[in-house]
């Protein structure tokens, strides 16, 4: 048997494994996760903020929403579906942009979902699906606009955008095709495969099946939406690549795509150029909100 065998678009095994080791790409992960959790923890502490709201009868049913002080009914309404490869991270790690979009006049959600192996990626972007067909229901009583609902991703957060992007709004929930008024794809990955041929697959199961059914760039979209497409410019070339694939896919559907990476960002701190007010992506994002 040969080692170098390539197994994906030239990859060898354990090149293709590099490849979507994201981890492997920093020396301690760990600093970026207690970013994340010390940040949240500190947006709860200075915002308003509504914790544990049900959007349905699961025990992850859950949701934390930062509303906009004195906006009423009015404001915008940005929802974050946080990373973890699908494993890992909770929406208690997910607030760290809060202080920035509530200060530019966007109510922030953090949604909680379950994780692998308690739910399949298909069970958990239908998940997705109900949170925000709640919002849609629910989120003028706390002061939110129910027609100006955004959804933005990081890593297997970005997969669930892609499955949301898949959603029949109309014929699934009886609600407004456009729903979704824009979406955010940050440090994602449009096809699956190459994750169901390395390492990572040993813990996520994924099938030929699911890849088919989860992968934007397999499937199809149907939701017609702008779409802002991140990517840290240090991320390695397969995850580039896709990136890429993902803003010409979306632009060659007729609708508006802008791809961002900035420079020096890696896989862990990209989104944390989208929570920092004076960076492009920042402004890219407050753009499609109508914020800028």
């Amino acid at each position: 048997m040969t080692t170098n065998a390539a197994v994906w678009r030239g990859y060898s095994q354990a090149e293709l494994d590099r490849q979507y080791n994201s981890r492997g790409t920093v020396p301690d992960v760990t600093v970026y996760l207690r970013e994340y959790a010390e940040r949240s923890a500190a947006a709860k502490a200075s915002l308003a903020c509504m914790e544990n709201i049900a959007y349905g009868l699961g025990d992850d049913d859950r949701l934390d929403l930062f509303p906009v002080p004195g906006a009423g009914g009015a404001a915008p309404v940005l929802v974050f579906l946080h990373g973890g490869d699908w494993r890992a991270l909770s929406k208690d790690e997910s607030a760290f942009a809060a202080p920035a979009y509530v200060g530019a006049g966007a109510m922030f959600v953090a949604l909680d979902f379950t994780l692998v192996p308690e739910a399949t990626l298909p069970e958990m972007g239908a998940q997705v699906r109900r949170a925000l067909h709640w919002l849609w229901q629910n989120v003028a009583l706390h002061g939110g606009d129910p027609s100006r609902i955004h959804i933005a991703g990081h890593s297997s957060g970005a997969n669930l955008v892609g499955q949301v992007l898949m959603t029949d709004w109309q014929g699934e929930f009886d609600a407004p095709a456009d729903l979704v008024k824009s979406a955010c794809f940050m440090s994602g990955l449009g096809d699956l495969e190459p994750v169901r041929l390395s390492f990572r697959n040993e813990k996520l199961g994924l099938t030929p099946e699911v890849v088919a059914k989860v992968s934007l760039l397999r499937r199809g979209a149907v939701v017609r939406c702008p779409l802002l497409v991140a990517v840290g410019g240090n991320e390695t070339e397969d995850y580039l690549r896709q990136s890429r694939e993902v803003a010409k896919w979306w632009a060659a559907r007729g609708e508006a795509a802008q791809l961002i990476a900035p420079a020096g960002r890696h896989h862990f701190d990209a989104v944390l150029e989208w929570a920092d007010p004076g960076s492009a992506l920042f402004k890219a994002q407050l753009a499609l909100m109508g914020l800028a």
